[in-house]
């Protein structure tokens, strides 16, 4: 079984290495031009792997492109994994391969479609997601339903856990349905639009932008969207941009008397303290942009510096 795999971040790196050390047939692999890894911040490069296999690579713009159909046309896949991708694959491509072009998207579908997925599943509130492989059709997230696979999202899990866990039920779900879809016994399940719920936005760096009028609570669901592999939740601290990578909140009797919004309160070995329109927020993982970390930013003369922009 011919396969080409289209991926561009730390998410489809780790499906692609599980399929190649599987001894699947992948013949070329479609990445992001170094010129996009601006736009995702979970970028990876795939040319140590490509060489390792020695398999075609080809850094691109845009999939759709007329010569990278043409590529395609001329392996003639029976499979095209799309597994890390944010562009729509056009209707030139889906008739490309034998069996199908699959698919993936980090939510129950059909509930919640579209854009930054992990990020909007904690900043809703989620209490259960799902990791789902599908099959590409000429919608956005419409397609029949290969494989899904449900997980929890707990109180102390940020976007970096719950990529990790993606990332490791990725890895098996892929190998248990290429190996259906050789047999051509893999399932394929209409999409239940009565289940939809919403379409998620995309999302920018911007998005991460820090309102400390806002409760302790949805600060920190804020910081724990936006953590690595993303830009994070940011601030301004001394005229240069301050980013928060991980928090705690106090919602206790004392943190609620307290209404200092954006007032640093307090600076611990640790921790910093900082007021918030409800609460106050621990902060645990700081940095400038220029990677310097919590304790080469704040001292104690600190304390009652308002930060924000």
């Amino acid at each position: 079984m011919k396969i080409v795999f289209i991926g561009g971040i730390k998410f489809s790196h780790a499906l692609l290495s599980t399929i190649l050390e599987n001894n699947f047939d992948v013949k070329a692999v479609f990445s992001y031009d170094v010129s996009k890894k601006t736009l995702h911040s979970d970028y990876a490069s795939f040319d140590s792997i490509s060489e390792k296999y020695n398999i075609l690579l080809k850094k691109i713009t845009n999939i759709n492109d007329p010569e990278n159909i043409e590529i395609l046309e001329k392996i003639k896949p029976d499979i095209i994994l799309v597994l890390g991708w944010s562009q729509i694959i056009k209707s030139e491509i889906l008739s490309i391969p034998k069996i199908a072009v699959i698919g993936s998207h980090p939510t129950e579908l059909p509930k919640y479609r579209g854009r930054a997925p992990i990020p909007w599943s904690i900043i809703k509130g989620l209490k259960q997601s799902a990791l789902t492989l599908f099959y590409i059709d000429e919608g956005t997230d419409h397609g029949d339903i290969l494989d899904q696979v449900k997980f929890s999202i707990e109180d102390s899990d940020d976007a970096n856990t719950i990529y990790k866990k993606i990332t490791k039920i990725g890895k098996d779900m892929i190998l248990r349905n290429l190996t259906l879809l050789e047999r051509n016994t893999a399932n394929r399940i209409k999409q239940d639009e009565s289940k939809f719920i919403e379409n998620w936005k995309k999302r920018t760096p911007d998005d991460g932008l820090i309102d400390w009028n806002s409760s302790a609570e949805k600060i920190h669901t804020l910081i724990r969207a936006t953590t690595h592999p993303y830009p994070g939740a940011f601030t301004e601290f001394k005229n240069q941009k301050l980013i928060i990578w991980k928090s705690e909140f106090l919602n206790n009797s004392i943190a609620q008397s307290s209404s200092n919004p954006g007032i640093v309160e307090e600076i611990n070995n640790d921790n910093i303290l900082v007021g918030t329109g409800k609460g106050i927020l621990k902060i645990l993982k700081i940095s400038y942009q220029d990677g310097n970390e919590l304790n080469k930013i704040f001292s104690t003369s600190d304390i009652g510096t308002k930060l924000g922009l």
